[in-house]
């Protein structure tokens, strides 16, 4: 599989506020899921999500994360990680397990940019 575009993630500080622009601007609906401060945006038809509007969180050492967070679909969450490393990548967050989900990793490009790579898998714990 070549690997997608398969989420998003609105940055804000202040969520509610966030969410009711989006939601004004282009109509989408939420669903509440996981951590506080995380609504999913979803489909109104199939009400699948399709990105979030999450929290401000800091993935870059000196600054936090603006705009939006893009997430890639992987087969191999774990290969993707040394291949990001062989090209001049850094990795900013090493794998982790949202459960029932997949493995998330999260890297910088050589450009400074922050994204992520997860391999779904709806096993993991």
């Amino acid at each position: 599989m070549t690997p997608r575009l398969s989420h998003f993630a609105i940055n804000t500080d202040d969520v509610e506020r966030t969410q009711a622009f989006y939601g004004s601007v282009f109509g989408w609906e939420f669903h509440h899921y996981g951590p506080p401060d995380f609504v999913q945006i979803v489909d109104e038809t199939s009400r699948t999500p399709f990105g979030a509007i999450q929290q401000r969180r800091q993935l870059l050492k000196d600054e936090p994360t603006r705009g939006f967070e893009c997430t890639f679909e992987v087969d191999d969450v774990a290969a993707t990680r040394e291949q990001i490393i062989a090209a001049g990548g850094e990795i900013l967050m090493e794998q982790s397990s949202i459960p029932n989900v997949g493995y998330l990793i999260a890297f910088q490009d050589p450009g400074g940019n922050p994204a992520l790579a997860m391999q779904y898998d709806s096993s993991a714990e």
